[in-house]
């Protein structure tokens, strides 16, 4: 029988046995829907979260001291700038407070810095409106996009020239967890009485630029360091940011800094922390791949259960073929057709089941799918009401004087990584196992002897 005869055959044979076929299928669907929802999902969120600290530049280092009796200054800039392998070093201060706009509270960080380097650590950072402060500008600043344009209905947006108010601010801790300072790096408390406020001109405000590390620039107000040792009455780094060369140069500047200051440092770099992610994504992907594994098994056991049943019920049908002169190929061929054609529709519900479920299952996780924060209020960015906005979990190099609306982590925009590799894959797994599950049952029915199926119809 021809290739068209024998789709038609089965065609046939399935909507002869609508509700068994139906099945049949379901239970196929099962494991490409499975795989492709599941893999995309994780996938997007690897994908999502490389994105976004991608943007900051996998040559990025953070150095925090450790310790109270450890301060960075700026000899300490000059010395790393000349290390072998080091493109920039930026000392900066960071503080952390809150912007209130009548009833609602906005998480902010303040952060002195040099603007003339801000692009080598934030080279995708841009301007949108105005300019930056001028080095000896004590009032000046250049607000994150999320400062500017809250995004809340009632709530003001901020340009250029505008003033702009920052309450309880602090040093800020070298580094934190959950919001809380770990008792390393040299900082001092925040104050609760009106000294706490300052207030700055608006120069300038950012485009719109993502998770950061280290600094979220969306939530942050960047000052010129002059501004911030007023501020902070400090002429001392909460830390510095250190640029390599190229990608290969980061573990080489990471053991030259180690060698240079022991263990009075801690080093976070971008690359390390991308690789992480990265890992973890991974060897999550390998156990959702063998829970979708266990589908594809169990629909393999479905339609070699199935088969064999048609096969009993077929018999006399089988019994007239043979007498009608078919080989025992032919016999073994119009049963693998029927198995090969309900893997393939069932392949392609899946396939198209999975493509759906994937973004249902990002929305289902979107609250729970959080990348690290590691910039000072650079999360839950806007609180509304007394106490509300508790830091959420995560890393942060936050301050000791942040308050309670800050948040270590940002939630993601995830896409699902549905790629056009994936839903062939999915549906040639469910045509193999259609196949493979059909192959028993066309044997044993090609086996079959003509005047023995006759008789036992």
């Amino acid at each position: 029988m021809r290739p068209l005869g024998l789709f038609r055959y089965a065609m046939r044979a399935l909507t002869e046995r609508k509700l068994r076929a139906v099945l049949t299928i379901l239970g196929i669907v099962i494991g490409p829907a499975t795989i492709v929802s599941l893999v995309s999902a994780t996938q997007g969120y690897s994908n999502a979260s490389t994105a976004q600290f991608s943007s900051l530049g996998a040559t990025t280092l953070f150095v925090a001291p450790v310790g109270r009796s450890t301060t960075l200054t700026a000899a300490d800039v000059s010395l790393i700038q000349n290390f072998t392998g080091v493109s920039a070093a930026l000392g900066y201060q960071q503080a952390n407070g809150e912007v209130t706009d009548g009833s609602y509270t906005i998480s902010a960080s303040v952060v002195a810095i040099d603007f003339s380097q801000l692009s080598a650590a934030f080279p995708t950072l841009t301007l949108g409106q105005g300019a930056v402060p001028a080095a000896s500008d004590t009032v000046g600043a250049a607000v994150g996009y999320s400062i500017a344009y809250p995004d809340l209905q009632g709530a003001s947006n901020y340009s250029v020239n505008q003033v702009i108010t920052v309450s309880g601010l602090g040093r800020s801790a070298s580094f934190s967890f959950n919001g809380n300072a770990i008792g390393f790096g040299n900082f001092a408390a925040a104050s609760s009485s009106a000294s706490s406020k300052k207030s700055f001109v608006i120069r300038g405000v950012y485009d719109e630029f993502g998770q950061g590390f280290g600094i979220t620039p969306d939530s942050t107000i960047f000052i010129p360091l002059a501004s911030g040792e007023q501020v902070l009455k400090s002429s001392t780094f909460t830390g510095i940011m250190v640029v390599a060369r190229s990608p290969g140069a980061v573990t080489e500047v990471t053991n030259e800094l180690t060698a240079q200051y022991s263990t009075n440092i801690r080093i976070t770099s971008v690359s390390s922390l991308l690789s992480s992610i990265q890992s973890v994504t991974s060897g999550t992907s390998t156990l959702l791949e063998a829970v979708a594994g266990t589908s594809v098994l169990v629909a393999f056991i479905g339609i070699m259960t199935t088969m064999l049943t048609s096969v009993i019920e077929r018999t006399r049908e089988i019994g007239i073929l043979k007498a009608l002169g078919s080989t025992s190929g032919g016999i073994m061929a119009v049963f693998i057709a029927e198995a090969v054609v309900t893997g393939l529709i069932g392949g392609f519900i899946g396939a198209g089941a999975g493509y759906l479920l994937s973004f249902l299952v990002i929305g289902a996780l979107s609250g729970t799918l959080r990348v690290p924060g590691f910039g000072g209020g650079g999360g839950a960015r806007v609180t509304s009401g007394p106490g509300a906005g508790a830091a959420g979990g995560g890393f942060s190099f936050a301050g000791a004087g942040a308050s309670a609306a800050s948040s270590s982590s940002s939630t993601l925009a995830i896409t699902p990584a549905v790629t056009p590799e994936l839903i062939l894959l999915a549906i040639a797994l469910a045509v193999a196992v259609g196949t493979f599950g059909g192959l028993i049952p066309a044997w044993r029915a090609s086996r079959m002897n003509a005047v023995e199926a006759l008789r036992r119809s």
